[in-house]
């Protein structure tokens, strides 16, 4: 083309032809000129989808841990409102709580494993880069933002983290905690020992529950779990609005878990006794679904990602129907009261879980 220009533009010039000459030089010069324009635009277009595919890959990987975040948030909710619910009992009727077992009530109202707790949406959200002509996107990174300083001022504060002042004041009082199942530390606390608190020992703490030390202690931790369980509640809320401008802004965006599995007393134990998650086969990429047939022994069990208690699964708190229900991050152990065959399906985008006896 550019030797088609040049060999009209010599022949002009030749002949003395200079305004046509002129023409077809202006002509040849826009022509560069606008090639030279598409190439950027096509670069800039090129650079462009490769930058919004690279802040959709992040996107989905943040969209993974606040999932995460408001599953654990909602668990706490639960937990916090068990645990106010207890404080109440043994504050205006601890008569009904029977003595043996006030020992455990009082602990189990202290229990808190979520203080620990950290989010991995820190990590991701550092890589999210803004676009100064993408409105929609500048708006959901301030609203990324504004979760992310929530979360870490929670983090931050001791007051948030809600130090354990009941599980001190129990252990000063020479209120031994509970001995755990040497057996199967998932199990919790051992509660069959009748002698392990004696009968003295009890005795008196049915008459310290009425003195004013105690009182004040169990009020004063009460009021601590309202403001953790209001806590909560904010961090809950203002993770699912994120997930939800998320989801609008990419609606292609995914639930990911890598190399889920079961794990549990059912099949070879837990790790802490050399047992390993037993892997589960991903059938639903889309949906998340993950099922497996297993022949399963009288016990319990419980679901994880990549062998590691990172991302684990198991049974709504004070549910008593075990087959199916919520699956619940750190939840407790779901039990599997009859051995024999079972269909397992874990839903990881509806966070469920079901067990199918087939035999």
């Amino acid at each position: 083309m550019l030797n088609f220009f040049r060999r009209i533009r010599k022949r002009l010039a030749e002949d003395n032809q200079f305004k046509r000459y002129f023409r077809y030089a202006f002509g040849e010069v826009a022509l560069i000129m606008i090639g030279i324009f598409m190439a950027l635009q096509l670069q800039n277009w090129n650079e462009q989808r490769k930058e919004e595919n690279e802040f959709n890959v992040i996107l989905e990987q943040l969209y993974n841990a606040i999932i995460y975040d408001v599953d654990k948030f909602n668990n706490q909710l639960e937990y916090m409102t068990f645990q106010i619910g207890l404080m109440d009992q043994i504050l205006n009727h601890p008569d009904s709580i029977p003595m043996q077992y006030m020992p455990y009530a009082l602990y189990n109202g202290a229990f808190d494993n979520f203080k620990s707790y950290q989010s991995d949406a820190h990590f991701y959200a550092n890589d999210l880069r803004s676009d100064y002509d993408n409105a929609s996107r500048n708006e959901l990174i301030k609203q990324i933002t504004g979760y992310l300083n929530l979360i870490r001022t929670a983090e931050a504060n001791p007051f948030e983290i809600n130090r354990d002042i009941l599980t001190d004041f129990l252990i000063s009082e020479h209120l031994a905690y509970p001995e755990l199942n040497r057996e199967d530390l998932n199990e919790g606390w051992n509660i069959d020992d009748s002698l392990y608190y004696s009968p003295a020992r009890l005795k008196r703490l049915q008459m310290d529950l009425k003195t004013e030390k105690y009182q004040a202690t169990l009020k004063t931790y009460r009021s601590q779990k309202i403001a953790y369980r209001r806590g909560a509640q904010a961090k809950f809320n203002h993770g699912t609005s994120v997930l939800n401008l998320i989801k609008a802004y990419n609606p292609d965006v995914r639930v990911i878990y890598e190399n889920v599995g079961i794990i549990g007393t059912s099949l070879d134990g837990y790790d802490d006794v050399g047992g390993k998650s037993t892997p589960m086969l991903r059938t639903d990429a889309e949906e998340g679904i993950w099922e497996a047939e297993l022949y399963l022994k009288e016990g319990t069990v419980k679901f994880r990602c990549n062998d590691s208690w990172l991302r684990n699964w198991g049974l709504d708190f004070g549910r008593d129907i075990y087959l199916s229900g919520p699956a619940v991050p750190d939840g407790n152990n779901i039990v599997i009261e009859e051995e024999g065959n079972y269909h397992i399906v874990l839903n990881l985008s509806e966070f469920t879980y079901e067990f199918t006896k087939l035999d």
